[in-house]
């Protein structure tokens, strides 16, 4: 047995611990892949429940807006239509309370100056 014959005994066993080291690695890889892929099964599994229930959820609150809006809308209708009453009735109440109020200050002065001038002439009209 000469250097050469060592040296390939050490080649080779190195070679046969190499690929014991693989083989244990790629075992250990496998379970892990194994692990991950259980994991994400189980994960769908509770997830899309939850996520069915998130969306059945989220369509009420969806119809619970579209009725806060739909009374929303009212409102503002009930508001516009009010505010078209008050301007019809300004503009119809207020033609007729202008034209009394100039005819009542007219009165008011004509029934002031009649005494004033009434007081000058010593109370003969």
């Amino acid at each position: 047995m000469d250097a050469s014959d060592v040296a390939r005994y050490a080649l080779a066993l190195f070679l046969v611990l190499t690929g014991v080291g693989l083989v244990y690695m790629l075992v250990r890889l496998g379970n892990l892949f194994g692990q991950a892929t259980t994991t994400l099964e189980q994960t769908t599994t509770e997830v899309m429940p939850m996520l069915g229930k998130a969306s059945i959820t989220l369509d009420h609150v969806n119809d619970e807006l579209a009725k806060v809006n739909h009374i929303t809308e009212s409102a503002v209708d009930a508001t516009d239509k009010l505010d078209s009453t008050v301007r019809t009735l300004s503009s119809v109440l207020g033609a007729p309370a202008k034209a009394v109020s100039g005819a009542s200050a007219g009165v008011s002065q004509a029934f002031q100056s009649f005494r004033s001038k009434r007081n000058q002439r010593g109370g003969v009209v």
